[in-house]
């Protein structure tokens, strides 16, 4: 005799639905899990347990071959935590060997369970808040001074000291300048004396070259004549003439 029982479908994206079969066959799951054949589509855990007095048979029916890109991201509870599903998958309950409806309720207490419970985030909260709560003197912004923090007064103090400091320090930072300015003031007029004494020396030096030089006149022709026979390299000829005779 079939019998009307609600499972639940865990899409391959994570998702969890619930599904109503009328005719409930465990041969035909393999249809409601969206595949063609049921080829290696079987139950691979039971989780046997009793939770808010209530008996449970979980099994979880799948595949865990198929085609890449297609596996089921959803995480199942140990043994099953490792196993990599293809597809959809169906968790169905029975008792007493016979199907048994389970909701998503009741699947989320028993994914706690399987898991052995998990830690109340607001307990967490609550320990930060103790750990945070200290006794003690604390400075007018609120915080615990425990050698690190310090008033703002002390702040104060230290800053108007530094500022007073370094107001120092620029004044004297203004003299040394003002000194500086002075010394290179007669170090520029000390080069501009040199410079000028230098010109003036040039133009000295230049006006005793045209004096020591004479201006010589051009010789006449009696001149170069009579230096050429004081020449020692002249050569006399006179002695060679002789008057030709005539027959």
């Amino acid at each position: 005799m079939s019998k009307t029982i609600t499972v639940l479908s865990v899409e391959k994206n994570g998702e969890i639905k619930e599904v109503v079969i009328k005719n409930y066959n465990e041969s035909e799951l393999y249809k409601k899990a969206g595949f063609k054949t049921a080829d290696g589509f079987k139950s691979y855990t039971t989780w046997d347990l009793e939770l808010d007095e209530k008996q449970y048979s979980i099994s979880v029916f799948g595949k865990t071959k198929g085609r890449a890109n297609n596996e089921n991201k959803y995480e199942f509870p140990p043994p099953v935590d490792n196993t990599l599903f293809f597809g959809n998958c169906i968790i169905v309950n029975k008792n007493d060997d016979s199907p048994a409806n389970i909701n998503l309720n009741e699947w989320e207490s028993i994914y706690e369970y399987l898991y052995g419970g998990f830690e109340d985030i607001g307990d967490e909260d609550s320990l930060e808040e103790d750990d945070d709560d200290e006794s003690g003197p604390r400075t007018k912004a609120g915080y615990l001074k425990d050698g690190f923090v310090v008033d703002d007064d002390n702040c104060i103090d230290e800053d108007e000291d530094e500022e007073e400091d370094e107001e120092e320090d620029e004044e004297d930072d203004i003299e040394c300048d003002a000194e500086d300015d002075d010394y290179n003031h007669k170090k520029k007029m000390q080069k501009t004396k040199k410079i000028i004494k230098s010109k003036v020396n040039l133009k000295k030096s230049k006006k005793n070259d045209k004096s020591s030089q004479t201006i010589k006149k051009p010789l006449t022709l009696f001149e170069k004549l009579t230096t050429v026979k004081n020449d020692e390299t002249y050569l006399d000829y006179t002695s060679e003439l002789s008057e030709e005779s005539y027959v």
